[in-house]
């Protein structure tokens, strides 16, 4: 089985409950002195195999790191673990789900070597928000805080909601590069300063 750890708990004894997203299920797992093991970390990609006695949790064994070149670039890997800690709160006490999020990430995790990591994980935010149908919004031309019109320019809120530079104090970018932004789920037509203004709103929650 694979799966992208989602989450690590420190319990006892250096112990470890690991949330790991597969295609299918989120599972909540047990590891024995799991933090002796510095393969286990989150937003490894692992092969794994599940044993249950039925009283605990499973407990997860022969674990097998499926990495990628990244992984030796800080940068990358602290982008990558930033969304996988936005994605676990996004999807807390969720245990089944789609495979979409298991695909996102493989998806994420493949072209993150090739691509400025920001540019990455902003575009797995908006295919997110396209998926469970939150990119919508702003059909309505209206600041979500005092639902008046908007102008050219807006203030970017938590999820990527528009609103007025009045009316919240947050980033402020061209309104219409953010709908083609969250249309497409592409930051090509954006500029590393509009990218880097993305990912500070970004990083407020999913």
């Amino acid at each position: 089985m694979q799966g992208f750890i989602l989450s690590k708990t420190n319990i006892k004894n250096q112990d470890l409950i690991l949330r790991v997203l597969t295609p299918s299920k989120i599972k909540e797992l047990y590891r024995f002195y799991g933090m002796r093991h510095s393969i286990i970390d989150v937003g490894r990609k692992i092969d794994f195999d599940t044993q249950s006695d039925g009283y605990f949790l499973p407990k997860i064994h022969n674990i097998l790191q499926l990495g990628y070149e990244w992984e030796r670039e800080y940068e990358r890997v602290y982008v990558w673990k930033r969304f996988m800690g936005l994605l676990n709160q996004h999807l807390k006490e969720i245990s089944e789900i789609e495979s979409f999020y298991f695909e996102l990430l493989e998806w994420g995790a493949h072209i993150l070597d090739k691509q400025h990591p920001l540019r990455v994980v902003i575009e797995m935010g908006a295919k997110l928000l396209q998926y469970e149908g939150r990119n919508t919004r702003f059909d309505d031309d209206c600041c979500f805080v005092c639902q008046e019109a908007l102008g050219e320019s807006i203030a970017l809120g938590r999820a990527f909601l528009f609103a007025h530079p009045t009316c919240i104090h947050s980033e402020v970018l061209d309104k219409n590069k953010m709908i083609d932004f969250l249309s497409s789920s592409s930051s090509f037509l954006l500029n590393d300063d509009e990218v880097e203004k993305i990912w500070n709103v970004f990083n407020q929650g999913l």
